[in-house]
Order: C-alpha cells, then sequence, then structure tokens
C-alpha cells in the first residue's frame, strides 16, 4: 500500500484543486469568495458571566493582576512593567505571587483556547458540505469498488445507519470498562477489546 503524505488542511477560501490540477474556486451565496470567520472583539462575550463578587480577589487587586498581566502578555520585562505602574520590581513579583493571578491566568488562557476552538469547528463546518458532497460522489461513481463501499458505509455510519457493534467497538477502543456479569459480582476488565475476570 503507497505511503500517504500528511498535507496540510485547506484555509477558509483557498480554491479546489482537482486530482489533474485544475483549480476550481469555492462558490458562496452571493457569487464571492468566503471569508474566514473573524474574531469580532468589541462584541466579544466570555463563556462564563461573573460578578465583582465572583473575582477570584477584590477589584483593587484585580486591577493589579490585569495591568501586571497585560504587559507581561505584550512582552514587556519586569523593570519596565515596575516602571510602567510605579511600583517596585518587589511588588511587582508579590502580585505575580498572588493566588489570584495563576486563577486570572487560567481563566484567560482557556477563554483564548475556547474561542480558537470555535473558530476551528467553525472553519471545518464550512467545509462539511464539500466533503459530504465528494464523499457521495466517490460512493456513487467511484472507480475502485472497495472505494466505493467505504464511501457508502461512511455515509450510512453518519446517517445512524451503520453497524451497530461497530460503532460500539470503534466508541470503546480505548475505554476501561467494568462489567458486573453475575450475580456473585464478578467483575470484568475490558481494556482496547481484551477481557479479564477479577
Amino acid at each position: 500500500m503507497p505511503k500517504l503524505l500528511a498535507k496540510p488542511l485547506a484555509r477558509w477560501g483557498d480554491p479546489y484543486v482537482t486530482p489533474t490540477g485544475a483549480i476550481v474556486q469555492p462558490d458562496s451565496i452571493n457569487g464571492g469568495v468566503e471569508e474566514a470567520p473573524a474574531l469580532n472583539v468589541i462584541q466579544y462575550k466570555p463563556q462564563k458571566k461573573r460578578s465583582t463578587k465572583d473575582l477570584p480577589a477584590p477589584p483593587l487587586t484585580i486591577n493589579a493582576i490585569a495591568c501586571v498581566f497585560m504587559y507581561t502578555m505584550l512582552g514587556l520585562g519586569d523593570r519596565e512593567i515596575a516602571d510602567t505602574l510605579k511600583i517596585t520590581t518587589q511588588k511587582l513579583e508579590m502580585i505575580r505571587k498572588h493566588s489570584a493571578y495563576a486563577e486570572c491566568f487560567e481563566i484567560v488562557t482557556g477563554e483564548f483556547i475556547s474561542i480558537n476552538s470555535e473558530m476551528i469547528h467553525a472553519r471545518i463546518a464550512a467545509y462539511g458540505h464539500d466533503a459530504l458532497s465528494e464523499v457521495a460522489n466517490i460512493a456513487l461513481t467511484g472507480k475502485e469498488e472497495k472505494n466505493r463501499l467505504r464511501g457508502s458505509m461512511f455515509l450510512m455510519g453518519a446517517g445512524g445507519f451503520g453497524n451497530k457493534v461497530d460503532q460500539q467497538r470503534s466508541v470503546a477502543q480505548n475505554d476501561l470498562r467494568i462489567v458486573i456479569i453475575n450475580k456473585e459480582h464478578d467483575v470484568r476488565v475490558e481494556v482496547d477489546g481484551g477481557a479479564s475476570v477479577v
């Protein structure tokens, strides 16, 4: 079987390149090339709403943490941050060592991860119709029978009509399951499809 080389995913709005090298520009509702979804920072809403009483520290402490955190993220050195905020480097270290600093860092990085995940999902979803059409095309008109079969099986599985045993096996492939199999409480432990009785 020939080894396939990994290629990067197409970006939003990239043209489709056929196996012969022909370039087909993507369609959109208004006839132009669709743009990648962009985050509107002005209208951004966090995952969880909080009030001041839910903050990890009093508002004045959070203000200090926010300033130090933002300047740190922007790449300023400790001396420049201290000079800008008109505090000593010892005070700067105290702010960083405060438990709320780490908690705020985790909250902010969690929000960034969430935003990035949503944008990736949106990008993948944008290709969903074309990808499904391509699989359907292979299932219906593929040159090799094995490709038509695989395309058909994928479509059946995606529609919920696949083999239930195979679906359960694929879901539980890396799961650890403990099953009580009789009244005496013998326990079967399954790992990656193997079974043993304890």
